[in-house]
């Protein structure tokens, strides 16, 4: 009698034995690493005091309802061929995706924009809107600080006089603002270049631009408003906003208009929050790893901590400048333009970063396509600086010639004065951290709410207006 061993039955077993040893064991290591970056990263949140953003305070439907309107009203605009959503369209993670804004004169949205002989560019990259209605923490406005908000004052400091200071001439706008949100939607109105129109160019019916001051333009917007065609329904509007109020003035515009940014731009339930909160599955061990990489060689929390995820400070960057030959956007100045002081020469306001993945180009020039050509920026800034070449796919938006500033002076003083040392000396990433960094960008500082289609998310849009954002 014999027994029959089958000996390729045992060793199929001890193979699949070990391979879930194996696993196990993997298992065990990855969670593990887990467990271990979290401690890690847990010290970082600390010291760089990163923390979830909440909703700030909630504003009336029928204010944030008068706000869609006015948010895509050209009777805003000089000729009346403009209005904020050109710039920032919410299809377009609330900018343009172009390098440079084509503001007045210009023929559709987005990358479809074009200037047809006659439409201006705006001098810098538009920037998003996302989460800035926190108006006692987001206090600054426009990539140069032109408009600031002091909330212990409850007083402002613009490019109006008239405005500024806390007895200022023009108190009954002051009173009607909310702060440096509603303060920064009067600006655009009164630019040549973006809504106004100019003298020398602009249509016949269009009276804003005629006008000598700009006090005269705002009562201008609102006398169209209220007066003329759309009369009654902007009376219906404004009286249902503001129903304590007898007279409305261009600082009610601001609040409407702040009050619809804030309602409707605001996202904090990314995954990067959601970790914050205490969800320590919210981020993959890539993102958690590229966080590591955010706070620590990449340098990225010097500017961007706290809750916002920015300090709102005006820095130099080492950014290459591009624009048009002969004009004050091939030598913008940034905060120097506002301060007149020379060490604020070249440097620009720290933006937020959620939902930075949609917002491209990026960097107040526009330079870059992508986050990626941005970490390869600041991982040799010099080179990027010195070496620049700028692509086709910039050009081909504008029929107006770009060019690359390559003025040796100025930019020694863009890199000279970056206050970060380690970016003037190269950071020296490796790939795996350039990826990991990346990776948090892009996926765990990204709402996915905001990716709707349909908009679903968008609050009190009246349905002829929702349309336009879907056909746009």
């Amino acid at each position: 009698m014999y027994i029959y061993i089958n000996h390729n039955h045992k060793a199929t077993s001890d193979f699949k034995f070990m391979k879930i040893i194996f696993l196990i064991a993997l298992l065990n290591l990855c969670n593990f690493a887990q467990a271990n970056i979290d401690q890690e990263l847990a010290k970082i949140i600390r010291d760089g005091n990163l923390l979830p953003l909440e909703r700030p305070e909630v504003h009336s439907r029928e204010l944030i309802k008068l706000g869609s309107r006015l948010f895509m009203e050209p009777l805003l605009s000089g000729n009346k061929n403009m209005t904020c959503m050109h710039c920032h369209h919410p299809r377009l993670g609330t900018s343009d995706a172009l390098p440079f804004s084509i503001g007045e004169g210009g023929v559709g949205i987005g990358t479809n924009r074009e200037q047809r002989g006659v439409g201006l560019i705006i001098r810098r990259n538009s920037p998003a809107l996302f989460n800035l209605g926190y108006k006692d923490e987001v206090t600054v406005m426009f990539q140069d600080g032109r408009v600031e908000y002091f909330p212990k004052t409850k007083s402002y400091r613009t490019p109006e006089p008239a405005l500024n200071g806390e007895n200022p001439k023009a108190k009954e706008i002051t009173k009607s603002l909310s702060g440096a949100l509603s303060a920064q939607a009067l600006f655009p109105i009164l630019s040549p270049e973006e809504m106004l129109g100019r003298k020398d160019s602009s249509l016949s019916d269009n009276e804003l631009v005629k006008l000598d001051s700009n006090l005269k333009v705002w009562q201008g917007v609102m006398k169209r408003l209220l007066t003329g065609k759309r009369q009654e329904l902007y009376t219906g509007l404004f009286k249902s906003a503001y129903p304590n109020e007898k007279k409305y003035n261009i600082g009610h515009v601001g609040t409407a208009l702040s009050a619809f940014m804030s309602g409707n731009f605001t996202f904090v339930d990314t995954p990067y929050d959601r970790y914050l909160k205490g969800d320590l599955n919210a981020m993959t061990l890539s993102q958690k790893k590229g966080l590591k990489v955010f706070a620590g060689r990449g340098q990225c929390i010097n500017c961007h901590a706290g809750k916002h995820l920015s300090n709102f400070e005006f820095k130099t960057t080492g950014t290459p400048q591009i624009g048009v030959p002969g004009s004050n956007q091939i030598d913008d100045k940034g905060r120097f333009e506002v301060t007149g002081v020379k060490r604020d020469l070249y440097k620009f306001k720290t933006p937020t970063l959620r939902n930075v993945a949609l917002t491209g180009p990026y960097m107040h020039s526009g330079v870059f396509k992508t986050l990626r050509e941005v970490i390869d920026h600041y991982d040799n800034v010099k080179d990027t600086l010195y070496n620049f070449k700028m692509k086709d796919e910039i050009q081909i938006f504008y029929e107006d010639e770009l060019i690359v500033d390559k003025d040796e002076k100025r930019n020694k003083f863009r890199f000279q004065l970056m206050s970060i040392g380690e970016l003037r000396k190269g950071l020296n990433l490796t790939e795996i951290e350039k990826e990991n960094l990346l990776d948090f960008l892009e996926n765990a500082l990204t709402d996915k709410r905001f990716q709707s289609k349909d908009f679903s998310f968008l609050e009190d849009i009246p349905d002829d207006i929702a349309s336009q954002l879907l056909t746009q």
